[in-house]
């Protein structure tokens, strides 16, 4: 096989181009609270919502790790591993805006372990890179409570497996996604300059 015929057969395999820091000028859509299961972690709070959308005939589920402040009034980092693209956002609450990275599991193996793996290792990174240097000097100093990452890792597996309530949850998505871009028409519109 030439060159060209490799290049092209190995971007074939992919369903979905990896989005590489897209800014997008809008919020996010807010977790659904009872969908939750929250970590306080010092500075920091983790949640793991249970995520199901779609339909019978075409629904995704898994999780969605939210990393907020200690008070779970700002979010600053999204790791979503449900759906064709999994992907990441830094939260940019100052301009209301979020960056969306889409996630290679070719390159970097399954998202889960690497999301835990980032929480432990980058976190005052990420912080600073969703325009939080307060929070991420907070962290650096003071520290956080590392030891709930295994309770997150748990609780986000626990989210991929099939639910007795998929479809109830995933209708209950759906309709929260349609309240939101009603409020939020620019939702999931990418301005192009």
């Amino acid at each position: 096989m030439g060159d060209s015929a490799t290049i092209a057969a190995a971007r074939g395999n992919r369903t979905v181009e990896t989005v590489r820091g897209q800014l997008h000028k809008f919020m996010l859509i807010p977790l659904i609270e009872h969908h939750c299961r929250w970590f306080d972690a010092g500075p920091v709070a983790i949640a793991v919502e249970g995520r199901a959308l779609g339909d019978a005939h075409d629904m995704v589920r898994g999780p969605s790790i939210h990393v907020f402040d200690a008070a779970r009034r700002e979010e600053y980092l999204r790791f979503d591993l449900f759906g064709r693209v999994l992907h990441y956002h830094y939260i940019l609450n100052a301009q209301q805006h979020n960056i969306l990275w889409g996630y290679d599991p070719d390159a970097n193996g399954p998202m889960l372990p690497w999301v835990i793996a980032a929480l432990r290792e980058r976190l005052p990174v990420m912080l600073r890179r969703a325009g939080e240097p307060e929070l991420a000097r907070e962290v650096e100093e003071v520290g956080w409570d590392k030891s709930v990452l295994p309770a997150v890792e748990e609780a986000a597996a626990s989210a991929l497996a099939a639910k007795p309530d998929d479809l109830e949850r995933a209708r209950e998505g759906m309709e929260w996604m349609a309240r939101w871009k009603r409020i939020h028409p620019q939702f999931n519109t990418v301005d192009d300059d």
